[in-house]
C-alpha cells in the first residue's frame, strides 16, 4: 500500500526470535503501528472483543488493555496516529485483528479491507508465532 509508513528505527529488521526476546528484555517498542483515522475504530473493536473473548487470560486482556489506551493518543496534524508496540503487544495486537477478520461476513467487505490493511503493516505471521507470551 503507498500510504503505509514504517518507521525504519523502529520496524523489527531482525529475526523472529530477536523480537521475541526484545519485548521481554525491556520495555522499548520494537515497533511503530501508523493507524489511519479510519483505522482506529476497527482495531480498538478487534481489542475489545479479544479482550471479552479472553477474559480468564489475565494477561493477553492487560496487554490488550495496554494497546487499546493507547488508541486514545493524539493523531499528528495529517490524522495519523503513531502506536509503540512491545513484542508481546504486536503479538495481542495481530491476533485481535486476525480473530476479528475472521468473524466479519463477507458482507462486510469494508471492514474486512480496513482490517487486511492494518495487518499488513504488522510482521508476518511466522515473527507472529515466534513471539512467546510469559
Amino acid at each position: 500500500m503507498s500510504d503505509t509508513t514504517i518507521d525504519p528505527e523502529s520496524t523489527p529488521t531482525e529475526s523472529a526470535p530477536e523480537l521475541a526476546s526484545a519485548g521481554s528484555a525491556s520495555s522499548e517498542p520494537v515497533y511503530h503501528l501508523f493507524l489511519r483515522p479510519e483505522e482506529m475504530g476497527p482495531a480498538a473493536t478487534a481489542l475489545r472483543l479479544l479482550i471479552s473473548d479472553e477474559a480468564h487470560e489475565t494477561q493477553i486482556r492487560a496487554l490488550a488493555r495496554e494497546v487499546l489506551a493507547s488508541l486514545d493518543g493524539t493523531p499528528d496534524e495529517s490524522g495519523t496516529l503513531t502506536v509503540a508496540l512491545e513484542a508481546k503487544q504486536m503479538k495481542i495486537t495481530h491476533t485481535a485483528l486476525r480473530l476479528l477478520l475472521g468473524d466479519l461476513q463477507r458482507e462486510q467487505a469494508d471492514e474486512r479491507a480496513i482490517l487486511r490493511g492494518i495487518l499488513e503493516k504488522l510482521p508476518d505471521e511466522h515473527s507472529m508465532r515466534a513471539i512467546v507470551l510469559d
